[in-house]
């Protein structure tokens, strides 16, 4: 159930008794007072109504369990700490070395580190000598499509993957964890 506030609840307890017991007038009500956008549906009022007839409050009841210690202040620390000393580091890794599961580590990222991810890019500086051998490929594919009419249904042309001979990274799931984007390599 989304979180009301109290007024809310309150709100749609009273409707739901001043109209009878009706759903679909609750929920309308409810709307039109707090906004069109408003995403209440009648299995929320349905649930909201059995609290409160079980335990006569509207109040959200104490989570029995274990409590969640994955977001802890030490966690945290320990986070932005391996984030400085490497920011690299795959989220899978990260956590197999913190021992922190990964959707937790990604919360800690995201939500109390404010770090996004940034995917390198590869760039390559121009020299003055690749306007003319650019020119001189155009001209030899054309050549070949004068000879091979189907010559350019035969070229495939991709950047989706970077494959290195000398054993690189490949760089397509390659991310950066940090405040601002860096140049560095993974």
């Amino acid at each position: 159930m989304e979180r009301y506030t109290k007024e809310q609840r309150i709100f749609i307890v009273e409707q739901y008794f001043k109209n009878n017991e009706g759903l679909a007038a609750t929920v309308r009500n409810f709307r039109t007072k707090y906004g069109r956008n408003s995403n209440l549906t009648s299995s929320t009022v349905k649930r909201l109504i059995k609290k409160f007839r079980e335990t006569g409050s509207i109040s959200d009841l104490k989570h029995s369990g274990r409590p969640s210690t994955s977001r802890s202040t030490q966690n945290i620390e320990a986070v932005r700490e391996s984030v400085a000393k490497s920011p690299g580091t795959s989220i899978r890794r990260r956590g197999q070395e913190l021992d922190i599961s990964r959707s937790s580590l990604q919360r800690i990222l995201t939500k109390d580190l404010h770090l996004p991810a940034y995917k390198v890019q590869l760039t390559q500086e121009l020299k003055p000598t690749d306007h003319a051998q650019r020119r001189e490929v155009v001209e030899c594919i054309m050549e070949q499509q004068q000879v091979d009419a189907d010559f350019s249904n035969k070229v495939i042309f991709s950047d989706e993957a970077h494959f290195h001979l000398d054993g690189l990274v490949n760089q397509q799931n390659c991310r950066i964890w940090g405040s601002e984007k860096s140049t560095s390599d993974c």
